[in-house]
């Protein structure tokens, strides 16, 4: 089996560098990339592959990463995908583009707060379920489980 890879398409290097020792931990390539084309073209390899779009809600163009979603979802359905976004927005905002990200084939979609944790937990899982499904078997040592809950309704009101 090919080593499984992440893939980070994301406007700065901020959601790469929270990844990129839990991916180097795991064995796994991390890829950055900027454009939607250096992307497509890390999916033609067929490995165990998670994708992280990060989203920016006033960007130029916001709905590149969508776009990016509904292409990979139709072309590559082995990939998981996931959006992210750091910007906060009103519940409304959230709601409506987090119905767009889940009709366009994501299986997650992130908004702030965003922490090292609640994305190494959201990455380990997805791989792992990448992984099982091209082998057969679920070899991918997760995270250990916290002593502590993460509750993130409970950070989200504390700020």
């Amino acid at each position: 089996m090919r080593h499984p890879q992440l893939i980070v398409l994301a406007f700065d290097d901020w959601l790469g560098k929270q990844l990129a020792e839990f991916a180097s931990d795991h064995r796994w390539l991390l890829k950055e990339v900027r454009q939607t084309g250096a992307c497509l073209a890390l999916l033609r390899e067929p490995r165990p592959t998670v994708l992280l779009a990060q989203l920016d809600p006033h960007a130029n163009d916001p709905a590149a990463p969508l776009v990016l979603l509904a292409d990979v979802h139709l072309r590559h359905p082995h990939v998981a995908t996931a959006l992210v976004s750091d910007v906060k927005l009103n519940e409304d905002e959230r709601v409506a583009w987090t119905a767009t990200a889940f009709d366009l084939g994501a299986r997650f979609v992130l908004f702030p707060p965003l922490s090292r944790p609640v994305l190494e937990d959201l990455v380990g899982g997805l791989m792992a379920s990448r992984i099982d499904r091209t082998t057969g078997e679920a070899d991918v040592p997760l995270p250990k489980p916290r002593e502590t809950v993460i509750d993130l309704a409970e950070e989200g009101a504390a700020e």
